[in-house]
Order: structure tokens, then sequence, then C-alpha cells
């Protein structure tokens, strides 16, 4: 079996936990995403071998380090698939110059590595249930919310089907720290 990555950003914001199980009586799934399982996936890899791996992670972490943190706003539920059985759950943000430049960025160079690189348009979402199960959708009025998450690292991640969670995080890369917040960890440092 060959084993697949991606490049996603991690989803922390608790709140999100709230909406999923607001909605999810509405919907039929086999598979809810656990919220150690939340992400934003800017590239899906496929099955790469290791010296792909390593130039992977050379591109990612220099592209980080051009990218200043961030912060996602997330107000929109939506799905794929059928309006009636849509085969996945999403919640989407706003639109963010900052991810579209990273995304860009890091589609640009990785497909000049792998040639075979999946090449769909990039749909900023965070995967909250998939694999519609039986029944129909049952109407409803989506919640209101407002979920920010800031973005300051982004994760290359193995997936591993058998597995809870079923992704493994292989390399963390940090964002671009803005000068003053180097600067203060070292005043903390030094005090």
């Amino acid at each position: 079996m060959s084993t697949h990555y991606f490049i996603a950003i991690p989803i922390e914001a608790t709140e999100l936990v709230a909406v999923q199980q607001a909605i999810l009586p509405y919907y039929s799934y086999r598979r809810i995403y656990r919220p150690d399982e939340f992400h934003l996936t800017i590239q899906f890899l496929g099955d790469i071998d290791g010296e792909e791996l390593d130039e992977v992670k050379e591109i990612t972490r220099r592209i980080c380090q051009d990218i200043p943190p961030f912060t996602l706003t997330f107000r929109t539920i939506d799905n794929f698939g059928r309006a009636d059985r849509p085969r996945v759950l999403t919640i989407v943000p706003d639109a963010s110059d900052s991810l579209q430049r990273l995304a860009v960025a890091l589609r640009q160079e990785l497909v000049e590595l792998i040639p075979r690189l999946d090449r769909k348009a990039f749909v900023p979402h965070v995967t909250l249930a998939k694999k519609w199960d039986t029944g129909e959708r049952i109407g409803y009025v989506p919640p209101e919310f407002n979920i920010t998450e800031s973005v300051e690292e982004v994760v290359l991640y193995e997936v591993q089907p058998n597995h809870t969670p079923s992704y493994r995080a292989v390399e963390v890369f940090p964002l671009r720290r803005p000068e003053e917040d180097i600067w203060q960890s070292r005043l903390k440092f030094l005090t």
C-alpha cells in the first residue's frame, strides 16, 4: 500500500466542534471527523517517494518563511455533492489573500517538482463529515457563528487510513514570525 501525503493548516478552534454537533443531526454520514483531524488542505500530494518528500519539505519550509502569520474567519457551512445527499460537509473560511498567496506559491513550485500533482482548483474548507450514509438530508436553518483561527504554521501530513486519528504530522513549518515577536522572545529570555 502506498503512502499519501498532503500539506495543510491544522484547525484547532474548539468552537468548530459545537457547530459540527449542531448540524450533524440533519445529515447522515458514515465518517465524522474528530476535532484532532480538523485541517484545511492547501495541497494534496498523493503518493510521493522519499526524494520527492525531502524536496517538498524544503519547498514548504522556504515558502512558509516568506508568509507572515494570518487569521482565518469561518462563518459558512457548505458541502460538495448533491444538495439532498452531499458527499462532504464542510465549513469554509472567508476569502483570505494570505491563504491564497500561500496556496498559489506552494502549488507553483510543487507542480514543477511533481508533474502528476493534483491540480484541482483550490477550494479552502475544513471537512466536518463525509461519505453519505442513508436517508435524506433534513431541512434546517444553519447556526450563525463567527469563528477565528490564527494560522502560524503549516503541517505536512501522512495519511494513515487504518489509524485514529487518520493523519500523522510528519513535519511542522512555522510561518514567518514578525521581527517584534522575535525580539520579545529574546527579551523574555534575557530577563
